[in-house]
């Protein structure tokens, strides 16, 4: 059964080396906006520049809290993933892990939630404690500003929020911003100003974190460093950072991050959101797993209720599109890229804001259980979860655990979002159209193609994407993205003795048929196939059956085959994409054309 009460908990005697109890995730006093990154470092004004000065000097206090402190960034990144030790001494009565290769009873080692529908409830309270911690630094650097700033500092201190960035937003195909990649900052701080290091570019690891690799594919073999086998996390030594795309000097190649931001931007990322801001239901809208028939995961235990509604053809969920940003941000071997360290890089927390506005957006216009297949630190496999389910290790009390249904309003957590407040009170239609027309991928008007990829059991774990390339039957993992027939990608993240859970990745093809001048207007059997020999006449659409090649790459560049990397079918719908309609997504609202199997 779920386990969502408190009392199937129990914390152990663990306590921070600098404040006593146990944390407590509290929500803000006052309601401020979480905002853009642009607009927190004053690209077009210095309004939150006190704002920006204490969140750079907090995120760097947090660094440096010694490691055993409960409220340090160590402890907290780590209770995402690795090194799978119980947070707080929240530990549930389950198994522990011992390390990271101790898969006993299949559960995944960390506390978050992936591929059930707590993946975005979760990290909601996760981010709150987060920018909590950082607004209590700030509260506390701003006390020791000189008299004549005081005021000021401790005033932006209360209205501090994590900022995050959009990088599906028109301005992000130009790449990372620079709050992530400069060496210094020159802010003003209680001694005036001064050039302090970065927190945003990197994290620099206190202790070692995975398990060192054979020679060669360690941060120490440098100006020799290979990335390791993608079925292994990468190991960082003490006083190693963080990293992005990394070079055989294990330094970061933001060059190729924006390469990458250039070509996932319009085929990956603001179709997947487009999409996605059409789906009227939470399964669909909240996470990437389905069951091998196409419903959702939920009868796996007679308890559980069974799905409402199935047909969703050509749809991204939330969390699908968030998986291909991962791999955006970390590259080959960068943390970003691996779940299991993905949190030690501080990108990830503009991220996760990012994504958790997208939620809250969607929360707005639509209004509305499931299975943890894979377990959590404190979940057994294929337990129940729902909206009662404790969001372990996050504590609303001494002896309550936050939850879904606790989360639902985030104004009653303190914070909300500059669309939010643009918006209040007025139709949640006029909130969708603003949304769609802000992410809507490109001009084009009329019926748009989708492959949908079904993607199942597996013979292979690790980080891998499957590109789709349209009318090129040689594409191949060296292809580059920047070729016309590329149409985008879906990307995979599998764990050892992850469940066999199936997922659907689309992408939208049309951008790359319109390129390759194939004819994207409505089509019909009847005009399309001469009715004597049964073929495609040649100004009918391409043949599907040979013509949606689909390649599976590991993010080093080696090539596996799509049967190992678990695709099971490709199929190619088209629609009136821009017709919103209760209808939309769903199987029989859209035209078929064919269904290639593996």
């Amino acid at each position: 059964m779920g386990l969502s009460h408190s009392s199937s908990y129990h914390s152990s005697h663990v306590r921070s080396v600098t404040e006593y109890g146990p944390v407590i995730v509290k929500p803000h006093s006052e309601i401020y906006p979480r905002l853009p990154i642009y607009e927190f470092m004053g690209y077009d004004n210095k309004s939150y520049s006190p704002q920006f000065e204490l969140f750079v000097q907090s995120y760097q206090a947090l660094y440096d809290r010694p490691c055993e402190d409960v409220r340090s960034y160590y402890q907290v990144v780590g209770l995402h993933a690795l090194p799978y030790k119980a947070y707080d001494g929240v530990t549930g009565g389950v198994h522990e892990y011992k390390n990271e290769t101790d898969w006993i009873k299949g559960r995944y080692g960390g506390y978050c939630h992936h591929g059930d529908v707590l993946f975005q409830p979760w990290h909601r309270p996760y981010l709150l404690l987060v920018e909590s911690l950082l607004i209590n630094e700030a509260k506390r650097i701003a006390l020791q500003y000189p008299d004549n700033e005081r005021k000021i500092y401790i005033k932006a201190a209360n209205k501090l929020r994590h900022p995050y960035w959009d990088w599906a937003e028109k301005e992000a195909i130009k790449g990372i911003p620079y709050a992530f990649t400069e060496d210094e900052f020159e802010i003003n701080t209680p001694k005036g100003m001064k050039k302090v290091r970065n927190p945003l570019k990197s994290y620099i690891l206190p202790e070692d974190l995975s398990y060192p690799l054979e020679k060669g594919r360690n941060p120490t073999d440098k100006p020799h460093y290979k990335i390791p086998g993608l079925d292994r996390n990468p190991f960082t030594p003490a006083g190693y950072p963080t990293i992005r795309y990394p070079n055989a000097n294990y330094e970061d190649q933001y060059h190729l991050l924006n390469l990458n931001m250039t070509i996932y931007h319009p085929t990956v990322f603001r179709p997947g959101f487009y999409q996605t801001f059409h789906i009227d239901n939470y399964l669909h809208f909240s996470n990437h797993a389905l069951r091998s028939n196409g419903t959702e995961m939920g009868d796996y235990l007679t308890a559980h209720p069974k799905p409402k509604l199935i047909g969703y053809s050509h749809f991204a969920s939330i969390e699908t599109t968030h998986d291909a940003f991962h791999f955006v941000a970390g590259g080959p071997g960068g943390h970003m890229s691996y779940a299991d360290i993905t949190a030690y890089d501080p990108l990830f927390f503009f991220h996760h804001v990012f994504v958790d506005r997208l939620f809250a957006l969607w929360q707005e216009i639509y209004v509305t259980e499931n299975i943890s297949v894979n377990g959590t630190h404190t979940l057994e496999k294929f337990s129940v979860v729902n909206e009662h389910t404790a969001l372990t290790p996050f504590r609303k009390s001494k002896t309550k655990f936050w939850t879904a249904t606790d989360i639902r309003y985030i104004e009653k957590l303190g914070y909300t979002y500059p669309e939010l407040m643009k918006f209040k009170g007025q139709d949640r239609k006029k909130l969708q159209a603003y949304v769609l027309a802000y992410y809507k991928p490109d001009q084009l008007q009329g019926r748009r193609f989708f492959a949908k990829l079904t993607i199942g059991t597996y013979k292979i774990v690790g980080s891998y994407v499957i590109k789709v390339f349209v009318d090129m039957k040689n594409a191949c993992c060296e292809t580059p993205m920047t070729s016309p027939h590329f149409a985008g990608l879906v990307a995979v993240r599998r764990k050892p003795r992850e469940g066999a859970t199936y997922f659907v990745g689309s992408v939208d093809i049309t951008a790359a048929m319109e390129r390759l001048g194939i004819r994207t207007q409505s089509h019909d059997y009847f005009y399309d196939v001469d009715i004597k020999t049964g073929k495609l006449n040649k100004e009918a659409i391409f043949d599907v059956a040979n013509d949606i090649n689909v390649v599976a790459c590991y993010l080093d560049g080696k090539e596996i085959s799509p049967k190992e990397a678990g695709v099971k079918k490709v199929e190619v719908y088209s629609l009136l994409h821009d017709e919103v309609d209760p209808n939309f997504l769903v199987e029989n609202s859209g035209q078929h054309h064919y269904t290639k199997e593996y």
